[in-house]
C-alpha cells in the first residue's frame, strides 16, 4: 500500500533500524476483534454458543480476534448486544483505565462508543459518553443501546463540558482526535485525510481536551489519554508539555507486555514518560495505539451543587399508559421500575434515569440520552416500548416472552422488522420480550396468531 511520504519519513526518523520491520507490517491485513458483553453472557458460554472461529486477545479478559466481521456483524447475537466488534489495540484504553464500583466516569469523545462498552461493564454509578458532534452521537447512543446499562449521552465541546461539572468525575478517558496514523491499514481513505490534516492540527486540539479533562477530574482521580497514532507530536510531546504544566499529575506504569513498547528513544532522558506505551504492528497483534495513564494527586475536592432533579418524576408521576406496561413485569423488573426515577421527554419519550444522575442533571445540557429509553407515548395515547429497554432486561424479566434458536428463520424475519407467524398456548395476548437463545432482542405485540413487530425502525436487519 501506498503510505504518505512524510509518515514513512517520520517513522524511520522514530523508529531507526526497526523501522523496515514496521513497513513491512503494512503488507499484511488489518487485525479484527470483538469484546464478551459479559453482563448479558458469561466467556465459557460465549465460547461454547460462538458460530464463527474465534482466538483469544491475551492482554484483555473478554476480548477475541476473529476474521470474518461481516459474518459476525448479521449474527442474532451481534443483535442482542452479546459483543461488540473492535479493532484489537482499540481496546486497550478502556481495559487499562481504572474504574470502581460506583464510580462517576466520563469519555470524552466517546464515539462511535466501543471504550464506554466496555466501561460500562466495570458498574461503574454513571457514565457520561460525550462527543462534541452530533454526526456522531447518533451511532453513539445506538452502539450504548445496544450493549446496555446505565448512561448517560452528552454532545458539548469539552470546555463547556467542564464548566458544569468541576472536578467531579473519578475516571476519564480522552481517546483524543489524531491523525489516524494507526488505522491507514484498516482503513485507506485515512490516508489522504492525512496529508490534509497531519500531526500538527491536532496536537494543539489534543492540549485543549486534555486542559478540560485535568479540570474535570477529581483528586486522587484517574485519567487516561489515549490516541491510534504513532506521531511523537501527538503521543508523547502532548503528554510532556501537560505534565510540566499540571505537576499535580503523575504517569501510572503500564506493563509492557504482549508485545507493547515504551516510549521512542528520543524520550530516554524524560522519566516522567516511562509509563507511556505504543502498541505497533509489527510487534502487537492490532493496528496500532498509543495510551498514557495519570493520576491527579490528593487534594480537596470542591463540593458538586446538586442540578436539582425537578425534571425528574416518580413511578406514580408515569402516565397510566406506562404504569399498565409496567403490569407485564416480573415482580423483580416491576419493583426495579417502581423504585425508579424518570425523564418525560417533550416528545412523549420515557426515560428511566440511572441513579446517579439526578444530582448530576444540568439544563444548560445538551443530551442526546438522559439513561434508557423505555418508550414513547404516541399521539393516539398508546405506550409504545423502545427496543432500548429491552436490550436490558432478560427472557425471565417479563411474563410473555418467546426464544427462538439462532438458526430459526423467524429470528431474522423478526429483525428485519417482519409480522412473525406463532401460536403459544402458554402466552397471553399483549407485548412480548422476543430472544433469541433466551438473550432479549426487543418487543412485539401478540394476538393469539402472530407477533406484531415493534423492532425499532433504524436498528433492523440489512
Amino acid at each position: 500500500m501506498r503510505l504518505p511520504e512524510r509518515f514513512t519519513k517520520s517513522m524511520t526518523s522514530l523508529l531507526k533500524e526497526e523501522s523496515s520491520e514496521f513497513f513491512k507490517s503494512y503488507e499484511g491485513s488489518a487485525r479484527s476483534g470483538l469484546r464478551v458483553n459479559t453482563s448479558k453472557i458469561d466467556i465459557s458460554r460465549f465460547e461454547n454458543l460462538a458460530p464463527y472461529s474465534i482466538e483469544k486477545i491475551p492482554f484483555t479478559a473478554n476480548g477475541y480476534y476473529i476474521n470474518d466481521t461481516d459474518a459476525w456483524s448479521k449474527h442474532p447475537y451481534y443483535y442482542a448486544g452479546l459483543y461488540y466488534l473492535q479493532e484489537p489495540s482499540a481496546m486497550l484504553p478502556a481495559s487499562l483505565l481504572p474504574v470502581n464500583e460506583g464510580d462517576i466516569v466520563l469519555d470524552l469523545c466517546a464515539a462511535p462508543g466501543g471504550k464506554s462498552t466496555e466501561l460500562l461493564l466495570r458498574h461503574p454509578g454513571l457514565l457520561i459518553s460525550n462527543d462534541i458532534s452530533h454526526a456522531r452521537t447518533i451511532p453513539l447512543v445506538k452502539n450504548l443501546e445496544h450493549w446496555g446499562g446505565d448512561f448517560a449521552v452528552t454532545c458539548m465541546d469539552p470546555k463547556d463540558l467542564a464548566a458544569n461539572f468541576p472536578e467531579c468525575f473519578d475516571s476519564i478517558l480522552v481517546d483524543a482526535p489524531c491523525s489516524g496514523e494507526g488505522m491507514f491499514r484498516k482503513d485507506r481513505s485515512l490516508i489522504s485525510s492525512y496529508e490534509d490534516r497531519g500531526p500538527e492540527y491536532y496536537a494543539p486540539i489534543q492540549a485543549e481536551i486534555l486542559e478540560n479533562a485535568y479540570s474535570m477530574l477529581k483528586w486522587g482521580g484517574m485519567l487516561c489519554y489515549s490516541t491510534c497514532t504513532f506521531s511523537d507530536t501527538e503521543d508523547e510531546q502532548v503528554i510532556a508539555s501537560f505534565l510540566e504544566k499540571h505537576r499535580d499529575m503523575s504517569m501510572s506504569e503500564i506493563k509492557k507486555d504482549y508485545g507493547l513498547t515504551g516510549c521512542y528513544d528520543k524520550y530516554k532522558d524524560h522519566p516522567e514518560l516511562e509509563g507511556c506505551v505504543h502498541a505497533f504492528p509489527h510487534r502487537f497483534k492490532g493496528e496500532g495505539h498509543f495510551v498514557a495513564l495519570m493520576k491527579k494527586n490528593e487534594g480537596e475536592n470542591k463540593r458538586l451543587n446538586s442540578g436539582g432533579d425537578s425534571d425528574t418524576c416518580g413511578f406514580s408521576d408515569l402516565p397510566e399508559c406506562v404504569k399498565e406496561f409496567a403490569t407485564t413485569f416480573s415482580d423483580e423488573l416491576y419493583e426495579r421500575f417502581f423504585s425508579s426515577r424518570f425523564i418525560i421527554g417533550k416528545d412523549g419519550q420515557i426515560f428511566l434515569l440511572p441513579s446517579l444522575f439526578p444530582e448530576l442533571l444540568r439544563r444548560n445540557i445538551r443530551y442526546s440520552r438522559t439513561g434508557i429509553c423505555v418508550g414513547s407515548i404516541k399521539r393516539s395515547g398508546k405506550f409504545m416500548p423502545h427496543t432500548a429497554f429491552a436490550m436490558n432486561i432478560g427472557y425471565r424479566d417479563m411474563k410473555n416472552s418467546v426464544s427462538f434458536a439462532a438458526d430459526d428463520i423467524n429470528i431474522i424475519k423478526y429483525l428485519k422488522g417482519e409480522t412473525v407467524n406463532i401460536q403459544k398456548q402458554d402466552m397471553n395476548k399483549g407485548f412480548v420480550l422476543v430472544c433469541v437463545d433466551s438473550f432479549s432482542l426487543g418487543f412485539a405485540v401478540y394476538d393469539g396468531n402472530k407477533l406484531k413487530n415493534l423492532y425499532e425502525k433504524g436498528w433492523t436487519y440489512k
